[in-house]
């Protein structure tokens, strides 16, 4: 398989994984609830990850657009976890962030591999070597 059929493949994956992001997020608001200041960052990385998914899927030179999606997630996805970690650890975490925390720690190599990811397809793309 070539570089550009692999960063097509990978654009379907960060589509896919917007599809999820957005069942996973509006699953937890239906359940736990959650404001609109807390959900639309969410619904920004989604719309983000499909938008820029579609737009490589089309044109493997967009690819920026793909980094920039995951760059966002990444940002988003440390910080959830984060505020849920600094609860724990003063002590005042209920069962629920507890529990987040630990999903977004399982889920966080996602993230950080997709966008270590694009950013060495971003420097393919800036020498030609693709």
């Amino acid at each position: 398989m070539n570089n550009r059929n692999f960063i097509r493949r990978f654009a379907s994956f960060s589509i896919a994984m917007g599809c999820v992001h957005f069942v996973l997020e509006t699953l937890f608001t239906v359940q736990y609830g959650q404001s609109l200041t807390g959900l639309l960052p969410d619904y920004i990385a989604v719309a983000l990850l499909l938008w820029a998914g579609v737009s490589v899927r089309g044109q493997v030179h967009t690819v920026g657009l793909l980094c920039g999606a995951w760059g966002f997630t990444l940002c988003l996805h440390y910080r959830a976890w984060a505020w849920r970690f600094e609860e724990v650890l003063a002590g005042e975490a209920t069962a629920v962030v507890e529990t987040t925390m630990h999903v977004l720690s399982y889920t966080a190599p996602i993230s950080i591999l997709s966008f270590g990811l694009t950013l060495y397809f971003c420097s393919r793309a800036q020498t030609r070597e693709w």
